[in-house]
């Protein structure tokens, strides 16, 4: 189990993006490609409730054709959203394709609005706009916001007639958004729509060993299996489970063992 692929190793943010889930008033999250390497395809851990969003993700930017030019991903914070994003405009980059990506966190699209600027990130919804693959994270924070949804509305059809693509990414699924108009979740609906679900056992204890294998420490599998049905099967409640045992192995100078486990986690 020494491949990790479907949830990212590193913390994005306290949220789910890079940077979101994670929030950060004080940072902005535009990023154009290449950009925070450790996030690809290779080593995201695909379970059977990521497989296909990570299929949809992985063909967007194969180059090869496909019958959608936006991709809306949906899932509870820490399955991965983020990272699929950020692997999509690294893939582009590094493959070479004539393909301009920028990631966006919706939050800088909304505080751009909100300061009156009349450009957005990347001249974003202009024709002079050179950005052709549009990444925006955290798309649950336009639901009640207006001009929010009217400025989305327009980048989303610009985007669409110079022959680009998008990809969304929130916790909600489009035709859950509340307070969110029919014209701008039509556009979401038009395109492949894909929800994350949280990791099936096999995925939980391949995260969990290579979590430790990270830190260089040894989790025996019935340890693992105790794991499983004790923590939650997010990304950051199984790190911050690794992260509590290898503490207090340290701590005691000891390997892994059942009570230690449970010392660390308080169980």
């Amino acid at each position: 189990m020494s491949r990790y692929r479907g949830h990212s190793l590193t913390d994005p943010c306290a949220s789910e993006s890079p940077m979101a889930d994670h929030d950060s008033p004080s940072r902005q999250y535009v990023f154009q490609f290449p950009a925070r390497p450790e996030y690809r395809f290779d080593n995201f851990i695909v379970s059977n409730g990521t497989s296909f969003a990570w299929t949809c993700a992985r063909r967007m930017c194969s180059g090869e054709p496909v019958t959608y030019q936006s991709l809306y991903l949906s899932g509870p914070r820490g399955l991965g959203k983020t990272h699929l994003l950020m692997a999509i405009g690294n893939h582009l980059a590094e493959s070479g394709f004539p393909a301009r990506a920028l990631y966006v966190h919706c939050r800088d699209l909304i505080e751009s609005l909100k300061r009156g600027e009349s450009g957005l990130p990347g001249n974003l919804g202009t024709p002079g706009s050179e950005i052709n693959f549009l990444l925006l994270d955290d798309i649950d924070r336009i639901t009640g916001n207006r001009p929010a949804q009217e400025a989305l509305y327009r980048v989303y059809n610009q985007t669409l007639e110079q022959g680009g693509k998008m990809v969304f990414a929130g916790r909600t699924p489009a035709d859950q958004l509340e307070k969110t108009e029919s014209f701008l979740t039509s556009r979401f609906k038009w395109g492949m729509t894909a929800e994350l679900l949280p990791m099936d056992d096999a995925a939980t204890a391949q995260l969990i060993q290579k979590l430790a294998e990270d830190r260089g420490l040894d989790v025996p599998d019935k340890i693992i299996t105790y794991l499983l049905n004790r923590i939650p099967r997010d990304f950051q409640s199984v790190k911050s489970a690794v992260t509590r045992i290898n503490e207090e192995s340290l701590r005691q100078k000891h390997k892994v063992t059942l009570p230690l486990v449970k010392t660390a986690l308080g169980l």
